[in-house]
């Protein structure tokens, strides 16, 4: 949201400046007024202040349990954020939480203080929200966003803690070849000389010099090659032909599918359940796959839906998704019980999805430990036929 520098004057008519967070200049002239300020400069900043600290999912999930559970026990709004504000820890969050409190108090609602906390909240919670003030259910739009971000951390955790394992394995393979490359099998070549030895040896001895002579030369080759590949990551064509990749690939890009369609039912149950427009909720629902390729074909398929064709026969053309979602969708739009046929194949897919993961990691270990061992096997056979040669040679 845009920042807004102003000057003017308040109610006492003492001269006042300051920062505020508006959609557009006149909604910044509307929000001054109601504080009790008259504007007579206002200029958009260009620079927002990117530190502004966002909360992260538990602490979202936290947020939105203890709303849904104040507000359904009878408690107010404002003496809600003052309790969350007086038992919280961290410091950043406490921040948020104060600014939250300093708005409801001049009469703004929870929804509203939210939006004006500068990208703390996600513009998706924000909006379910503010759609559960409007039909006065507010405590089940905080429950329902509360079960979603405790059900999505858990799946990112998940596909994060099976990359754990590979990834530890890779740099501990990387850290003892170099050693053995550099200070090992360097002892061993020296007993080697004035012997004809195999081109397998001859190789492990290239290697082990240049590591030694230009180890930090490529080092630092490797670090630019990383750095130049984040970079290109970053770039939306390049970032799309991967991500259009991943759902191509036979074994793996099927259960890569099956995660993103975990992600993407369980926000549109979760954002349809409480009450958002289905459009909109599609619309948020796209951008948490955390697949661009998929997220870009999705204008299409809203077009669709603004059409008049059904969400089934619109999603359907959206490659890399299961199947089944168009399947499961289907049978709720004719049974008129959308809402609960999304619930159900969302928790079917949180448990696809920890399969999924579970299978992708046991395709990934096989692949790393074949590598270690052609790794270790090369190593022993530039030392071992040498050595049997040289015991030959006595013989």
């Amino acid at each position: 949201m845009p920042k807004y520098k102003y000057s003017g004057v308040n109610s006492k008519n003492k001269a006042v400046k300051g920062k505020l967070s508006a959609k557009t200049e006149n909604e910044a002239y509307k929000l001054l007024k109601e504080d009790g300020i008259t504007a007579y400069n206002i200029n958009i900043l260009k620079e927002i202040n990117k530190n502004k600290y966002k909360l992260k999912a538990p602490q979202l999930c936290e947020f939105s349990r203890q709303v849904g559970t104040m507000l359904g026990a009878g408690v107010s709004i404002m003496k809600t954020m003052s309790m969350l504000r007086d038992s919280e820890v961290n410091k950043k969050v406490k921040k948020v939480y104060e600014e939250l409190c300093i708005t409801i108090n001049k009469g703004n609602t929870l929804s509203t203080a939210m939006e004006r906390c500068d990208g703390a909240f996600p513009e998706m919670i924000i909006n379910i929200f503010k759609s559960g003030e409007e039909s006065g259910k507010l405590d089940r739009s905080a429950f329902k966003m509360a079960d979603y971000y405790e059900r999505n951390h858990k799946l990112n955790t998940k596909v994060k803690n099976a990359m754990t394992y590979p990834t530890v394995l890779f740099v501990v393979t990387i850290i003892v070849v170099i050693i053995v490359f550099t200070v090992i099998l360097p002892q061993f070549f020296e007993l080697f000389e004035g012997i004809e030895i195999p081109l397998i040896t001859r190789i492990m001895i290239g290697i082990s010099q240049a590591l030694r002579d230009y180890g930090i030369f490529i080092g630092l080759a490797f670090f630019l090659l990383g750095v130049m590949f984040v970079r290109l990551y970053k770039v939306d064509k390049v970032r799309m032909a991967i991500d259009h990749q991943k759902v191509k690939m036979k074994k793996i890009g099927k259960l890569l599918s099956i995660i993103y369609t975990a992600r993407f039912s369980r926000t549109l149950s979760s954002l349809y359940s409480s009450g958002l427009v289905l459009l909109d909720a599609v619309n948020f629902s796209a951008k948490v796959t955390g697949n661009r390729y998929i997220e870009a074909q999705f204008p299409e398929m809203i077009s669709k839906i603004k059409a008049g064709n059904p969400l089934s026969f619109a999603i359907e053309s959206v490659e890399g998704f299961d199947p089944k979602l168009t399947a499961v969708i289907y049978i709720g739009e004719e049974t008129g019980k959308l809402d609960e046929m999304l619930n159900s194949i969302a928790d079917s897919f949180d448990h696809d999805a920890d399969a999924a993961t579970t299978r992708l990691l046991t395709l990934i270990e096989p692949i790393m430990i074949v590598s270690m061992a052609v790794i270790v096997g090369g190593i022993m056979l530039s030392v071992m036929l040498p050595i049997l040669t040289m015991y030959n040679n006595i013989g």
